[in-house]
């Protein structure tokens, strides 16, 4: 009777420790006020050729040049209505995929106004 007593703790523990939590902490980072909005040809789908697309040419989201914008929004990667719990953003914030090819805190905050401003395909 204890040891499965045991067992049974062991897997509650075991699985109120491998909960996922993914409220990031917003990035402050000032975009320039060009009095534009957020181009996502321009601004949003170049940063992720050189550090997205070796995985995420295949993988979904397809974040190629021509096809990331139907790809996010089609796969339900960008919430307009809070733009802080966004996929794309919670991902590449939580320095997904690493290293090198990591997102700087310029680059989610061009993704994160985009998406504040209405994750238009501009």
């Amino acid at each position: 009777m204890r040891s499965i007593l045991v067992l049974i703790f062991g897997l509650i523990l075991i699985g109120a420790l491998s909960c996922d939590y993914k409220y990031i902490e917003p990035i402050i980072v000032e975009i320039p006020d060009t009095g534009e909005p957020v181009s996502f040809t321009n601004d949003v789908e170049p940063i992720f050729q050189p550090k997205c697309t070796s995985c995420h040419a295949s993988r979904s989201p397809i974040l190629t040049t021509g096809n990331a914008y139907n790809s996010l929004m089609g796969g339900g990667y960008v919430d307009t209505e809070n733009p802080e719990e966004s996929i794309i953003y919670v991902k590449g914030a939580s320095g997904h995929p690493g290293g090198s090819k990591a997102l700087t805190a310029e680059e989610l905050a061009w993704i994160l106004k985009w998406i504040e401003e209405g994750a238009a395909n501009n």
